[in-house]
């Protein structure tokens, strides 16, 4: 069996009778470092080797720097801070497969920060991203299998969050049903620590069991109404035997108009938290875009229910397993709410403009207004608000698409705190805080085919 490159980036598999060409032998010391390369090379021969030959292969390697300069990102400086600058990379392999009656990715990847380990040591840190499997049913329903990403109604309540270097995927069972205007999604997951004899404690910071459903309807050409439902069970601290759930059930419309579209969104919580308090907590959205090419104006609303120091009741919207880096703010005060807001809620008015005369390029430039729902009390190390205004931020960011695999971006961000900024972050809001980074991102998708000796 021989792999054979043709011209531009089509490969393909030669299967002969022939045995393969002896190559020099790889030193002993070499072995060990080349484990996961041969480990890929023989997983990408046996996909191309089995199946019909109206199988696809496709081969995406990213590779995705990413330089950045903190000075009060995420949190405010304080008097005696200095700006942080540092330099990530995201290292990825996806490996697709497609057939007719079956879907296949493995996605691998290495997340690190330069120089964040010693030369000549091999420390391990590669991470299984995706590995799942689909598999047609019928002409409407599939079944999708194993570790993979789940992706939602905009990324509002379950997305990827693929700015962070490392994303976010989950281990669940997912089926789909595609017939007419009709999208239909359900699936779940359960998760233990560990192989087990006997019942265990689950104690990583994770959902223990999460269900989900989906639907979606195109009413119109320019309508469609969307409802999510997602609930999710942490095991109870006081026992072994209990699994609290918490409900999260809303609905998402789109009307699009020749240049004017709303965007709207509604979703309630319910249900018991890990302390046994009763949630009732809601989340509303309401957006409203308008475009003269090359610009696109944006303004709307966020608005997360909260109060804090109820004895017995949650208040506060948990946005569950979103990207909340897309939507409140670029900074990331913002990135986990209910923690990021101690419970106060959020309100977030924002305006954003775009500008795209070149397919090439995209500018943008997003305003945001941030406020508390309710004042917050004080806390030992913290003080109570007494004005819900937590300040404005402002991000600018620039995308020049160089070629169909490399991209570069760069985006600078600065925030004009509040007061009662301080009372969610500490630090000192009279201090000036900026954030600013440089991404490049190189992703090439290579199409592998599969071909037999008479071709």
């Amino acid at each position: 069996m021989t792999l054979v490159i043709r011209e531009g980036l089509d490969i393909a598999v030669l299967v002969t009778d022939k045995p393969p060409v002896a190559t020099a032998e790889l030193k002993p010391e070499s072995m060990e470092s080349k484990s996961t390369t041969r480990f890929w090379m023989l997983s990408i021969l046996f996909l191309l080797t089995v199946g019909s030959a109206a199988a696809q292969v496709y081969l995406t390697p990213q590779v995705r720097p990413r330089a950045e300069w903190r000075n009060g990102y995420k949190a405010l400086p304080t008097d005696d801070s200095e700006a942080a600058f540092f330099i990530g990379q995201r290292s990825r392999l996806n490996l697709d497969y497609q057939q007719e009656r079956l879907l296949l990715k493995f996605s691998v990847q290495d997340v690190r920060v330069w120089g964040d380990e010693e030369q000549q040591k091999d420390i391990p840190s590669m991470a299984v991203h995706e590995a799942w499997a689909e598999v047609p049913l019928s002409d409407v329903f599939s079944v999708k299998l194993g570790r993979q990403e789940l992706m939602y109604n905009d990324d509002r309540l379950l997305g990827n969050v693929d700015w962070a270097q490392q994303a976010r995927s989950h281990d669940a069972v997912l089926l789909k049903a595609r017939t007419g205007s009709w999208s239909l999604d359900a699936g779940g997951a359960y998760n233990q620590e560990k192989e087990q004899l006997s019942k265990r404690n689950y104690s990583l910071n994770n959902y223990k069991v999460l269900g989900f459903a989906w639907a979606r309807k195109v009413l119109h050409e320019n309508l469609t109404l969307s409802g999510l439902y997602v609930t999710d069970g942490f095991q109870s601290r006081d026992t072994l035997n209990d699994v609290l759930f918490r409900h999260t059930y809303g609905l998402d419309l789109t009307l699009k108009g020749d240049r004017l579209q709303f965007n709207g969104a509604m979703y309630r919580q319910s249900g018991t938290d890990v302390s046994r308090k009763t949630i009732e907590a809601y989340f509303g959205v309401a957006e409203l875009l308008y475009t003269i090419n090359p610009v696109k104006f944006t303004a709307g609303v966020n608005y997360l229910s909260g109060a804090a120091g109820q004895q017995n009741k949650v208040r506060a919207f948990n946005t569950l397993y979103a990207t909340n880096h897309k939507y409140y703010g670029h900074m990331d005060y913002f990135i986990n709410v209910p923690a990021d807001t101690r419970s106060g809620g959020l309100q977030d008015n924002y305006l954003k403009i775009g500008y795209s005369s070149n397919p090439k390029y995209n500018l943008g430039l997003d305003y945001h207004y941030f406020m508390l729902a309710h004042n917050i009390p004080a806390t030992e190390k913290l003080p109570a608000t007494t004005n819900k205004y937590l300040g404005s931020e402002l991000d600018a960011a620039l995308q020049y698409k160089h070629s169909e695999s490399v991209s570069f971006s760069l985006g600078y961000s600065t925030l004009f705190a509040g007061k009662s900024m301080e009372a969610l972050k500490g630090g000192n809001s009279d201090t000036y805080a900026d954030w600013g980074w440089v991404m490049v991102n190189i992703q090439p998708k290579i199409l592998l085919k599969a071909i037999d000796k008479e071709e």
